[in-house]
């Protein structure tokens, strides 16, 4: 969109502030990786800065990957309001010995809907050494496992959670959405 994101108004809360409301009653601690933490200390989890010049999300994944002591962390974007616990939930049981866990939505790979073990930390830092930002760069030295999106389509026929707000027209979307459908009512 061009400018950040997470404080956008999205019904009675924002972005940012539903996607913790979502993921605090599955997990035992969220952390927020952030550039600037300044604008996010009101929230009510834990707020990490980010010191790398690099941005993006494989920044945010290694300073979280860092500071978590869970062998297993889930990694969303800040712009994900329909996350749904019974998809993360059913994602987490089919965790295994690999690295990584990432969901396969209509043939594209969703790295910010997915599970990663502490074993991608070294990876996710060698690749910013090296001056490689994105993401899916780590899938080429990690064990990576997909699930379907037909895995998920008996308890999210829409696949919502998977959807993001990348443009104006997908916030005004969610907006709808939010306003249209009373068992998506996004609360903090």
């Amino acid at each position: 969109m061009g400018f950040p994101k997470a404080f956008m108004p999205l019904g009675n809360t924002t972005l940012i502030e539903t996607v913790i409301s979502r993921l605090q009653p599955i997990f035992r601690r969220v952390l927020v990786v952030a550039r600037n933490s300044k604008e996010l200390r009101d929230l009510n989890t834990v707020i990490l800065t980010d010191h790398r010049l690099e941005k993006g999300p494989l920044v945010g994944l290694a300073r979280g990957l860092s500071v978590s002591d869970a062998p297993w962390c889930f990694v969303a974007g800040c712009d994900m309001p329909f996350l749904r616990p019974e998809v993360i939930q059913r994602m987490a049981a089919h965790l295994n010995d690999g690295d990584v866990l990432v969901p396969n939505v209509a043939g594209h790979l969703q790295p910010l809907h997915a599970f990663y073990s502490q074993r991608c930390c070294a990876v996710a830092k060698r690749q910013l050494d090296h001056g490689i930002t994105s993401i899916q760069s780590i899938f080429s030295s990690c064990d990576v496992s997909h699930l379907e999106a037909d895995t998920f389509l008996d308890i999210d026929p829409e696949l919502l959670s998977f959807r993001d707000v990348d443009t104006t027209d997908d916030y005004h979307e969610a907006q709808k959405l939010v306003q249209g459908r009373d068992h998506l009512e996004v609360r903090p």
